[in-house]
This record gives structure tokens, C-alpha cells and sequence, in this order.
């Protein structure tokens, strides 16, 4: 990206330019996820949350022995403000057995395996966090989330890839940004990083 040009802007959000100048080499990215990302819990919403407990029975069958059973704990009861988040405010998942409360004991998310066990579709009650990872909005900005570069394959970008950041992330995209905004990252990568299309 040439110095001083604006961010791409699509749907209200800036695009950060590592999600063109970055990527994964082939055989890598976050389908190989080996769930670490979930061993500190995550942020949620606090609308979030509440659809999460108003769900607990539907949640409950798919839990295993290493979660807790008791919606009650699910979450850290302190809530902290924060504007990245629609509702200005934000709530913890609890840290159970060193990983999400969400999490199972073979790294599955127990939200989106309920969410098929009902027919539904597999993001209706996951997080917007947790959805996006190793996307992050941060002060509006879509950009790559640092939290676990060069510690885990899956949650590592570098600058000599086969496939750019964007693509091996379309799908979180086009949740955030639908079929129409990605298509102008595609674009905007096929005019701007023309030795890399």
C-alpha cells in the first residue's frame, strides 16, 4: 500500500491494508484451529450474553464433563464499557478449566454445536468476537488480531503467503460486511495489489 493513501472504507468500517499485504502459506490459516484462541474466554456484547442465557436449555445437552452445567457461571458478573461493542458495553465469558466456559474438552464451541443440533445456522448465538477471530474491530478499523502471532500457525499471518488474509477469511466477512462488501475487497486487491491477484 503506497504511503498516505485512506484506508478502504466499506459498510460504515475502515479495512485495514495487512488484510491485503498478509496472508497464510498454503496448507495454513484458522481452519486448522486448534481452539487456544479460547483458552482466556472472550468479550461479548452484553445482548450477546443475554441471548447465550435465554438459549442455556437448548445449550445444556452439548455441553461434557469439563463445562460448567450452571448458565449462572458462564459469565464473569463485571461488565466494562466499551465502544467497539454496539451496546457500549461488554461481559466476559468465564475461564473454566483453563479455556472458555463455552469451550468443550475437544475444542469444539458448544454454542455452535447446538446451534446445528437445532437446524440452525452454525454463527445464530457465537459471539461476534469469537466469529471474526483472527479478525478484530477495533475503534472501527477490520483488522488482524496480534494476540497469538507467532505462537500458533493458525492465528499467524506473514507478509509471503499463497492466499491473502481477506480470502482465507471470507467467510467472517461476509458476515460482517455481506456478499456486496466483499466483492469490494476483492476488487480493491485485484487494483491495488496487481503482482499478488
Amino acid at each position: 500500500m503506497s504511503e498516505g493513501r485512506a484506508l478502504l472504507r466499506i459498510q460504515g468500517y475502515r479495512i485495514s491494508e495487512e488484510l491485503f499485504s498478509r496472508g497464510y502459506p498454503a496448507g495454513a490459516g484458522p481452519c486448522h484451529c486448534n481452539a487456544r484462541c479460547c483458552a482466556r474466554g472472550v468479550d461479548v456484547d452484553l445482548p450477546e450474553r443475554d441471548a447465550i442465557l435465554r438459549q442455556a436449555d437448548l445449550i445444556k445437552p452439548h455441553l461434557d464433563a469439563t463445562q460448567e452445567r450452571d448458565e449462572s457461571r458462564w459469565f464473569e458478573t463485571e461488565t466494562k464499557l466499551d465502544p467497539d461493542f454496539a451496546s457500549g458495553a461488554c461481559a466476559s465469558t468465564a475461564v473454566i478449566h483453563d479455556k472458555c466456559a463455552m469451550l468443550d474438552g475437544m475444542g469444539r464451541c458448544s454454542l455452535q454445536v447446538a446451534m446445528l443440533a437445532q437446524g440452525r445456522q452454525r454463527w445464530a448465538l457465537k459471539p461476534r468476537y469469537c466469529i471474526l477471530y483472527p479478525l478484530e474491530v477495533i475503534a472501527g478499523v477490520i483488522r488482524f488480531s496480534p494476540m497469538l502471532q507467532d505462537q500458533r500457525a493458525c492465528c499467524s499471518v506473514t507478509t509471503e503467503f499463497s492466499q491473502p488474509l481477506f480470502e482465507v477469511c471470507r467467510d467472517e466477512l461476509v458476515y460482517l460486511l455481506g456478499e456486496a462488501g466483499f466483492a469490494e475487497l476483492r476488487q480493491h486487491y485485484a487494483t491495488h495489489y496487481p503482482k499478488c491477484a
